[in-house]
């Protein structure tokens, strides 16, 4: 009789119990967020480097079409001159014209457009007969003009028209004996017909005063600044109670235009 008891097979495992799932692998929270961000910060980066050589190309495209339309344009200079060279010169003729002269000063690098303005140096006033009663005579050789015209009269013509700031010092050393000292800035409009007449308006006004009995010699300053629309050809000057009461070394007129 054969024992069925006996064998060598080894017996079947355990059936695991309800509610015990075995041993649980523990994630390390920190590192993971710690490889996120710098997985997010490489894609930054990644993402800016591309943004820039994209503008750096881009700028070297500029570059290099500028250049040509230089060259180009130089060599229409030649006095031989094929028909076609001819018909791409006036071309770049009309290109010319479209862009002005401040496209041309920006491709050629020179003469970049410059803001309009004006810092003026006070004139020894020898020459009372010259302008407008009491108006002030500037010295155009040792003053800053850009875009800006001046004239012998001490009158300031706008050539682009705008915002401007406008500001003016005048510092008196001598009080006088009925009126205060007063400093004035006037503008005068184009004339939109040659029969209108020379109207010319008050723009800013300040006063100061000194005292009149004192041996010790004083000063006093009288300022005006702000900021106003102006159009082209517009005209401005200063305008004081007396000019020989005017120290010259203290005294300026000055404007530049702003940004648009």
């Amino acid at each position: 009789m054969i024992n069925t008891f006996h064998s060598s097979f080894n017996p079947p495992p355990v059936p695991p119990r309800q509610g015990h799932r075995g041993t649980m692998l523990q994630t390390n929270t920190p590192l993971v967020k710690f490889l996120s961000v710098m997985l997010l910060l490489l894609m930054v980066l990644t993402f800016g480097g591309f943004l820039y050589l994209f503008h750096r190309l881009s700028l070297m495209q500029c570059g290099y079409s500028n250049a040509n339309f230089l060259k180009q344009f130089q060599l229409c200079k030649e006095s031989h001159l094929r028909p076609e060279d001819i018909a791409n010169c006036k071309k770049l003729a009309a290109n010319y014209e479209e862009i002005g002269n401040e496209g041309v000063a920006y491709l050629t690098g020179k003469g970049f457009f410059t803001t309009p303005l004006a810092r003026l140096i006070l004139k020894r006033q020898t020459t009372p007969t010259i302008g407008k009663p009491d108006s002030l005579l500037w010295n155009e050789d040792h003053s800053l003009l850009k875009n800006i015209l001046l004239n012998t009269k001490g009158i300031v013509t706008i050539q682009y028209p705008g915002y401007y700031f406008v500001y003016s010092q005048v510092t008196f050393s001598k009080q006088h004996m009925k009126v205060p000292l007063r400093q004035a800035i006037w503008t005068q409009k184009p004339k939109k017909d040659s029969k209108d007449n020379d109207v010319w308006e008050k723009l800013l006004v300040s006063y100061c005063s000194l005292p009149q009995d004192s041996s010790v010699p004083n000063l006093c300053t009288a300022s005006n600044a702000g900021v106003f629309e102006f159009e082209e050809n517009q005209q401005l000057f200063v305008n004081v109670t007396v000019r020989e009461f005017v120290n010259e070394e203290s005294s300026t007129f000055g404007l530049f235009k702003l940004q648009d």
